[in-house]
């Protein structure tokens, strides 16, 4: 299976850098890129992480010039395919080397010196470790990543929405069942969606953002299983007063906001065994 993944994934980066597709080419094909002669059966030259970093930065390096020579809408595009096949390559590199990534937190002198070491060599190709909690350790591009890359040659719906993601980037949302950001800070990002949607009604990305958008709302208003918002025993709900505060501090700065109205709901039905059913119902209708 990994030999098989890892086909897949080098298939679709030469894939995105094709000038036209032949549904019916072989596997030893040859397929010209922008003055690149890429062979298919590449995987082979890609056989361990070293191969992988490399191949890395230098599709970053390909799409950087590729960018210079399309549209707007053109680079929206290219931003989507790329995005998605740094997510191959990047669980590539991953699998390569989970067995450093599963001693991540050894107290053993070797391994910490290993754990280092490759990540330095990770930070020299834009990349680096993400904690995710419950003792699980990813590879991720650093915070700003895509918006360096992109940011001068996209619509402005899409530089806006790089923008904000690398700025939520720079700090961890949630790990371990539980908010690492404060309520505050998790209030500020609902309102800064929200303007998007405001401002890029017809964007391509509103499914998208629509999706964090609501996680972050629910999120801000019953918290996570670690750091929730009110106290759940059945004969002993209230909301802590830390999150009435946040709730008032929000709905003062925020009057026109359309998680207002949800905060109201949840501030007079909380005790009610169906409340995050009923303000996912009321999401739905914003």
């Amino acid at each position: 299976m990994k030999k098989l993944f890892t086909f897949i994934a080098i298939g679709l980066l030469i894939s995105a850098c094709k000038k036209s597709e032949n549904p019916t080419a072989n596997n030893t094909s040859k397929v010209k890129t922008d003055s690149i002669s890429v062979t298919e059966t590449a995987p082979v030259t890609a056989s361990d992480s070293e191969s992988l970093l490399a191949l890395f930065t230098k599709r970053k390096e390909e799409i950087i010039l590729k960018l210079k020579s399309i549209s707007a809408e053109e680079a929206n595009a290219l931003y989507e395919k790329y995005h998605e096949e740094n997510g191959y390559l990047v669980h590539q590199i991953e699998e390569k080397e989970d067995a450093l990534i599963q001693n991540f937190y050894s107290e053993k002198e070797t391994d910490k010196k290993k754990i280092k070491a490759f990540g330095e060599k990770l930070s020299k190709h834009q990349l680096k470790y993400d904690e995710i909690g419950e003792g699980y350790v990813e590879i991720t591009t650093k915070p700003d990543f895509y918006y360096a890359i992109f940011k001068n040659y996209v619509t402005a719906d899409y530089k806006a929405y790089l923008f904000l993601q690398s700025e939520e980037n720079k700090v961890p949302y949630s790990a371990d069942a539980g908010l690492i950001i404060s309520f505050k800070d998790l209030g500020d990002r609902v309102v800064s969606w929200e303007n998007f949607m405001t401002k890029y009604p017809n964007s391509k990305l509103m499914k998208t953002v629509k999706e964090d958008y609501k996680m972050y709302q629910m999120d801000y208003l019953i918290g996570e299983d670690n750091t929730p918002t009110y106290e759940r025993p059945a004969d002993e709900k209230y909301i802590y007063p830390e999150n009435i505060e946040e709730f008032n501090r929000f709905m003062k700065k925020y009057p026109n906001s359309p998680t207002v109205p949800l905060i109201h709901l949840f501030m007079d039905n909380f005790k009610n065994e169906n409340i995050a059913e009923m303000l996912r119902a009321a999401q739905e209708k914003l």
